[in-house]
């Protein structure tokens, strides 16, 4: 089972390199030039803001589920 490790790191690696691409492509088409970037901006700082709000609350959940009676 030694196989898996390395078959492991190297799918998250695979994935890590495709979000990045994704990442610097939606940059570069959507903020790069036009007139409707300032708007582009304001959509992809909100949706920033959503994801993390998103994330904070399912860290909390994550917490509470584990031991919900030390949580509060």
């Amino acid at each position: 089972m030694e196989w898996t490790k390395p078959l492991s790191l190297s799918l998250s690696v695979l994935v890590a390199a495709l979000a990045v691409g994704g990442a610097v492509e939606l940059i570069r088409s959507t903020l790069g030039t036009g007139e409707y970037v300032a708007a582009a901006a304001g959509v992809l700082a909100f949706l920033a803001v959503v994801l993390l709000a998103a994330v904070a609350v399912g860290a909390k959940n994550g917490r509470w589920l584990s031991n919900p009676d030390s949580y509060w």
